[in-house]
């Protein structure tokens, strides 16, 4: 399971519970999407759905953001030339998904939004394509042939389409935490898990690990936290940290001190690659 497909799915989950709170009322179909057995469905059906949509194994930044426009306007998906078609899901033909959603054709529409809906997107990045260099990081290699063409026509094609996308060179930490710590938005972060585990004894050139930035707390017992997992930086005095939902954690949430957390945003092989989500219109 891709932590970035876990990522877009943790994003799912956050919108619904917002949507139910702001509408302070409960419909009928969403009573039954929120039984465990469904809720189980749901889960199961998303991801065997979204693996099929981005099909790739090897998926990076941008393919997340095709996945994020189509679940939120319906209108845009990848077709074998390259080229977006304009459809809705439907199930004619062979079923993938084990038939479940004939059985629940709501739990699909749990997770597919109306044109109307109010959850926005952004994607910065240093660089819209592919950097070459990255072929001589292990991380890549292995897929980096297939993964260039196919990754260079899905930014032609995203940003021909106008989608919600900005080149930065530069990105500077504050601004990350300034539009994190607000109200209704969190980002998914393209790191270098190496850093970000703090491991000594990974001698591997780079790790990319997605994760959702989902605050950022001024919460001393939280700074604390995130400074034991950085030892080296025991002695740094910062007056918050980032609060951060792992796909590869057990953990309900993680403490990182920001330091830690820009050097794996900044590490080569990310681009610096943030997917801002709001519940509101960015």
């Amino acid at each position: 399971w891709d932590c970035g497909l876990a990522c877009v799915q943790m994003i799912l989950q956050w919108s619904r519970d917002n949507n139910i709170e702001d509408q302070q009322q409960i419909s009928e179909n969403d009573e039954e999407i929120k039984s465990s057995s469904n809720l189980e469905d749901l889960g199961r059906i998303e991801k065997v759905w979204m693996i099929e949509f981005v099909a790739t194994e090897s998926i990076w930044t941008i393919d997340l953001v095709i996945l994020l426009q189509h679940i939120l306007h319906g209108t845009t998906r990848i077709s074998n030339n390259n080229k977006i078609d304009t459809i809705r899901e439907n199930c004619e033909g062979e079923c993938s998904l084990g038939c479940q959603q004939h059985n629940y054709p709501h739990l699909l529409n749990a997770f597919t939004f109306p044109p109307s809906s109010s959850l926005s997107y952004l994607f910065c990045s240093t660089k819209f394509g592919v950097d070459e260099s990255y072929n001589n990081l292990g991380y890549y290699k292995d897929a980096f042939s297939l993964d260039e063409l196919r990754v260079k026509n899905l930014f032609d094609i995203a940003q021909k389409q106008n989608l919600p996308l900005v080149e930065t060179s530069h990105l500077t930490l504050e601004v990350l935490v300034d539009v994190a710590s607000r109200e209704g938005i969190v980002a998914i972060v393209l790191l270098d898990n190496r850093v970000l585990r703090n491991n000594p004894s990974d001698t591997s050139s780079y790790s990319g690990h997605y994760v959702v930035l989902c605050g950022i707390s001024s919460d001393e017992k939280d700074i604390n936290y995130a400074r034991i997992n950085s030892p080296e930086e025991c002695n740094a005095r910062h007056n918050f940290c980032m609060v951060v939902k792992n796909p590869g954690s057990w953990k309900q949430v993680e403490y990182v001190t920001p330091s830690m957390f820009e050097k794996a945003w900044r590490a080569k092989g990310t681009d610096e690659d943030v997917i801002f989500l709001a519940k509101n219109k960015l």
